[in-house]
């Protein structure tokens, strides 16, 4: 049971770390749309009148600023992903010693009447 209660926690903390990770990748992207869009507004002045939305987006995204950010989205994207799978494997793992122990726990009984009659 000792070792229930130490893979649990290892689970609780797995889950907030898997929480954290999410807020991040969300933080992350809302910065990335925002930069994306403060770049393209502040591109679009007098001299781009010419200019088509593909053509405006497309300078927008060979931004440094841009990729930046975008790969600082990646980053923590790929973080969230590492942490969702050490969760998952640590409540697979919980899981698998939960049925050992109840399989233990439903044949202990049986076995101690068995020793009482047996001599």
């Amino acid at each position: 049971m000792s070792l229930y209660g130490e893979l649990m926690a290892w689970v609780s903390y797995a889950k907030a770390e898997l929480v954290t990770a999410e807020i991040d990748e969300e933080r992350q992207a809302n910065n990335c749309r925002i930069i994306e869009a403060q770049i393209l507004i502040g591109q679009w002045g007098d001299n781009a009148k010419g200019d088509t939305v593909t053509l405006a987006k497309a300078r927008r995204d060979v931004d440094p600023r841009v990729i930046e950010q975008q790969e600082a989205h990646l980053n923590t994207r790929a973080y969230r992903k590492m942490v969702d799978s050490v969760f998952e494997r640590c409540e697979r793992s919980a899981q698998v010693l939960s049925r050992e122990l109840s399989r233990r726990i439903s044949v202990a009984p049986q076995e101690r009447r068995q020793h009482r009659y047996l001599p």
